[in-house]
């Protein structure tokens, strides 16, 4: 059974007429919270306002991955959920929003509604081309208990598939995309689902082998959680692990977990790293480039809710490096929310720039509200070369001419002698100002911003900016 977690006066969240997916998380009573391990430093970045979803809800899943055809870029994927509103269900819903075109898109919906689906990306099964959207395990909107279901979208086909199913139901279960473990030969890339809950809250871990659909169980977690986040990026530094480690982050098990584990698909081992400075649940996830300063990939927490603070609702943004096994908080979320979904693409209208977004949620009432994180990078030599200004002029220097002395001694041929030819001065021109080398490619966030230019201000060649509602039905 799923415990119902309350507002601290005991009554349901305002806008929400039944169980909703932050009460499904398995278990709420606080265990004293342990010290800290890793020191919080603090980074830059700016938030974005990006086109609203379609569809209002929260408890949704997200990946990002190659857009369908009719789209263009890499898309940001929202998958499931629910509304929170008696007989309004949008548990197969799936929807796509393309950067470079500015506009969300309605696409072929699940085949089974859910909620509180773990998703990743990941390479499609045996047989079809390129990269799929896994949809893992969850609950029947406003049933249970939890699923075994598993799906695959493939932005080739723009369908759904349906796969071997899960061994152990979960819902609120993390997934994420690392190399295949060697009880699956270690051959390419596998799916992971680790954690969630069953009435309680799980330890086990399943990894998927594509290229043979089938599904294996692996090392499980050293604890039980669920409602916690899930994402791949390099394994951390100082604990002698390498290549590319699955994270799981906080959640709920025996209260909230400040521990991050960090799972070795070369050793089959699940290892401690540095704890989270904020634990909470019911937050988005997602792996991304680093902020300015922080050498290889980082993984993003978004939002989320905890009941040591008050509200519950929060809007902290803190991101974990592996280079230096260390968390970094960053500015915060504009709107605080839980049940959201988080995956990196491009920012809006700038495709040289990386985003991490924030997308739906409940704030007390599930919302359509899309933000992204516009993160501090290297991106210099992305940016053209500033042109020279029409109305510059090319300097000029004045012609020397070395002066004339009379020929005291005339030549045998009687001819006067010629004047040498007067040399002509350097003209440079109007030279192009080389590029900043700065590592700093997004402005002060007082500044005009390239990823948010005012409505009457040039746009990028390249995008086009689309309205706020969807203008695109994929749907087949």
């Amino acid at each position: 059974m799923r415990h119902i977690p309350r507002s601290d006066h005991g009554e349901s969240p305002p806008g929400r007429t039944r169980r909703t997916g932050w009460r499904r998380l398995a278990v709420l009573a606080l265990a004293p919270l342990l010290a800290l391990s890793a020191t919080a430093a603090t980074a830059q970045g700016v938030w974005v306002t990006a086109p609203n979803m379609p569809t209002a809800r929260t408890q949704v899943a997200s990946a990002s991955a190659k857009c369908p055809e009719g789209l263009h870029g890499k898309c940001v994927y929202v998958i499931g959920g629910e509304s929170g509103i008696e007989g309004v269900d949008v548990g197969n819903k799936f929807e796509a929003y393309s950067p470079a075109s500015g506009t969300w898109a309605t696409l072929p919906p699940l085949k089974t509604p859910r909620t509180s689906i773990a998703a990743t990306t990941g390479p499609c099964p045996s047989g079809v081309k390129g990269d799929c959207v896994y949809a893992i395990g969850g609950y029947t909107p406003g049933g249970s208990p939890p699923l075994t279901t598993v799906e695959a979208y493939s932005t080739e086909t723009n369908a759904w598939l349906t796969l071997t199913p899960l061994d152990v139901r979960r819902g609120q279960a993390a997934a994420a995309t690392a190399p295949c473990p060697s009880e699956l030969g270690r051959h390419g890339n596998c799916v992971y689902v680790f954690g969630g809950a069953d009435g309680t809250p799980l330890t086990s871990v399943e990894a998927y082998n594509p290229a043979t659909n089938t599904w294996a169980t692996v090392d499980p977690l050293q604890v039980a959680r669920n409602g916690h986040g899930g994402a791949a990026a390099p394994c951390p530094k100082g604990l002698n692990l390498h290549g590319i480690c699955a994270y799981a982050i906080s959640g709920l098990g025996n209260g909230l977990l400040p521990s991050v584990e960090v799972y070795s698909p070369a050793s089959n081992t699940w290892h401690y790293a540095a704890e989270i400075p904020t634990p909470r649940a019911s937050f988005g996830t997602a792996a991304a480039p680093c902020p300015e300063g922080i050498t290889n990939g980082c993984i993003y927490t978004v939002g989320g809710t905890t009941t040591a603070v008050d509200p519950p609702i929060v809007n902290t943004v803190e991101a974990y490096t592996p280079a230096t096994n260390a968390w970094v908080t960053l500015p915060k979320l504009p709107t605080a929310r839980f049940g959201l979904g988080s995956a990196a693409a491009h920012c809006p209208k700038n495709k040289h720039s990386e985003c991490v977004y924030a997308v739906g949620g409940s704030n007390g009432a599930a919302t359509s509200i899309a933000e992204a994180f516009a993160i501090e990078g290297k991106h210099d030599e992305h940016k053209p070369k500033p042109k020279p200004k029409p109305d510059a002029k090319p300097e000029h220097k004045p012609e020397h001419k070395p002066e004339h002395k009379p020929e005291h001694k005339p030549k045998p041929e009687g001819k006067p002698s010629t004047p040498p030819h007067s040399q002509p001065g350097h003209q440079p021109g109007n030279q192009p100002t080389p590029p900043n080398d700065s590592p700093n490619d997004l402005p002060d966030p007082g500044a005009d911003l390239p990823l948010d230019p005012p409505a009457d201000g040039p746009q990028e060649p390249e995008w086009s900016e689309g309205p706020q509602e969807p203008q695109t039905d994929l749907a087949s």
